[in-house]
């Protein structure tokens, strides 16, 4: 698994790239990525995954990838990473929503986790 940072260059969760998957520090399923959409454990749209970072639903930085690029904000420097949870359960997909029109670029990050 690949730890994802936040706006603080802090360790917020992990990508589990071989399921597609957003997972917590704990090892639970926090959300999904199906091609650039991603979604939540209810199957809610709540954002766009292009470039290794992710980005909510008004275009802000949520959390991005060591190798991402692309982002338009400043970089913070990134914090150790935690123990790595281990593997969770990957479980079947929920119904999932329509995604969005997908909103422009954000030059900010993110206050909000939608997950």
């Amino acid at each position: 698994m690949e730890p994802l940072y936040d706006r603080l260059g802090r360790v917020r969760a992990w990508l589990h790239a071989e399921h597609a998957r957003i997972i917590s520090l704990q090892g639970s399923h926090l959300a999904s990525i199906d091609g650039h959409s991603v979604y939540d454990s209810s199957g809610q749209h709540i954002g766009w995954w292009k470039h290794g970072h992710m980005r909510n639903t008004r275009g802000a930085v949520v959390v991005w990838a060591s190798d991402a690029f692309g982002l338009g904000v400043i970089r913070p420097p990134q914090m150790p990473p935690p123990a790595e949870p281990k593997a969770p359960v990957v479980e079947g997909f929920q119904a999932r929503a329509t995604p969005p029109a997908h909103p422009a670029r954000s030059a900010s990050w993110a206050v909000e986790f939608p997950f």
